[in-house]
Order: structure tokens, then C-alpha cells, then sequence
């Protein structure tokens, strides 16, 4: 009996942690939005999930992305399959890039840091934020593989220039400007919440905090929140 059971059932291995459980069983990214939701503060995940307004350029986004379809090639040679392509003369292993999330520390202690390190053994690049959590510095001691740097056309050009230079010298290979944001959009979700960066401690807060402990306590032993570089 023993042996037609180990012939026909295969014993997954157990993962620790609920978190990796979790991330484990995740089949596309819609699944991962709902663990993100689950895990963290109504206020976090807004921020994070949210768009400005309406959200209707959020949402025309997102119904561009669902109308793109792989063409099917058939009777095709297989045997090698080959995701690599060239972006700026340098060579990535996808055709994706990890876009620049501004204080992303309020997700996780990590923050940029643990983006940086996933985008590296992809073997894709990572866009660091002008309003990163993390420093140009940081960042480049934790990914040897491409980094980008995404800038604001600000009015204080002495601070772009010396962003830009510090970039440079850190080995950042591309820089990302932003020219279509001559001011911040206004979040509806976070008004309608009163999140705001950085956060204000209000009952709210409070509660939701409490609702979601293993965010809590990553967020109150994570050190100081600042952006990073300005």
C-alpha cells in the first residue's frame, strides 16, 4: 500500500513563514494585489494601489496592458528559448524594468533595497525615485546589475545636478526624467483617508495599525522614514 502511495503522491515541502506560503501559492500579479491588501493598512495599499482624480488614467492603463495578446507562432523550435533583448545598448534578460515607487519604505523596511536586489537576479534594471526611502548609495551596494535614476525637472537645479553626479559616480547607467508632473496629483483615496507623507499618527492610524501587527511592527522597528536623497 505504502509503495502505491509514494508511486501516485508526491509530498510537497513544507514552507515556513505565512508570508512565503502565501507568495508561493500566488499565480499572477492580480493575487499578489490581494495578499498586498490583506497585509497591509488601508492607507499603505492606497497609496500604493491608487491613481489621482478619477483614477481613469490608472484605469485606461490598466485596460491597455489586458488588450496587449502574444502573437502565436507555431511549429516552432522550442528547444531554446531565449527572453533577452537590448534597452540603450545594454542587454537585460526581460523586457521589463522596475519603475520608481517614491517612499516605498512605507511598505516594507526593505524598501528599495529588496526591489534593487529582485530586479538584480532578474537581470532587469531598477529605477530608483527622486523620493526614494533609499540612498543612490545604498542602492548601488546591494544591486551590481543596471540601475536607473528618475529625476524631477525642479526648480532647484543645484539639487537635480547634484543628484544626477552622485548617480553617476554610484554607476548609475540611465537617467529617467520626469516632464509630465508639474505638480502632484491629487489622491482621492488618500484624502478621503488623511494619509499623507510622511504620515501623521492619528486613531486611525492607530487602529489600522493594530488591525495589521506584522506591518506594525516591521514599521516601528525599521528606523527613521526620510526621503533619502533630497
Amino acid at each position: 500500500m505504502f509503495e502505491t502511495l509514494r508511486s501516485a503522491v508526491r509530498f510537497r515541502r513544507f514552507r515556513f513563514g505565512r508570508a512565503t506560503r502565501q507568495l508561493d501559492r500566488a499565480a499572477n500579479v492580480m493575487d499578489l494585489r490581494a495578499i498586498a491588501k490583506r497585509r497591509l493598512p488601508g492607507g499603505v495599499f492606497d497609496y500604493i494601489d491608487g491613481g489621482a482624480e478619477d483614477e481613469r488614467s490608472l484605469a485606461r492603463s490598466m485596460t491597455a496592458f489586458a488588450d496587449i495578446e502574444f502573437k502565436p507562432r507555431v511549429l516552432r523550435d522550442v528547444s531554446e528559448i531565449d527572453t533577452t533583448t537590448t534597452l540603450l545598448g545594454e542587454p537585460m534578460a526581460f523586457p521589463f524594468i522596475a519603475a520608481p515607487t517614491g517612499f516605498t519604505r512605507i511598505a516594507h523596511s526593505e524598501g528599495e533595497l529588496a526591489v534593487a536586489r529582485a530586479a538584480g537576479r532578474a537581470g532587469i534594471p531598477f529605477t530608483l525615485s527622486t523620493l526614494s526611502t533609499r540612498s543612490i548609495e545604498e542602492v548601488a551596494a546591494v544591486n551590481p546589475g543596471r540601475n536607473w535614476f528618475q529625476v524631477y525637472v525642479w526648480k532647484d537645479r543645484g539639487l537635480v545636478e547634484e543628484m544626477v553626479r552622485r548617480a553617476g559616480a554610484a554607476g548609475f547607467d540611465t537617467i529617467v526624467p520626469t516632464v509630465d508632473l508639474a505638480t502632484f496629483g491629487r489622491r482621492e483615496r488618500d484624502v478621503r483617508r488623511g494619509f499623507e507623507l510622511p504620515p501623521k499618527i492619528g486613531l486611525d492610524t492607530i487602529i489600522d495599525g493594530i488591525r495589521h501587527p506584522s506591518w506594525t511592527w516591521d514599521f516601528l522597528t525599521g528606523g527613521p522614514i526620510r526621503f533619502a536623497n533630497v
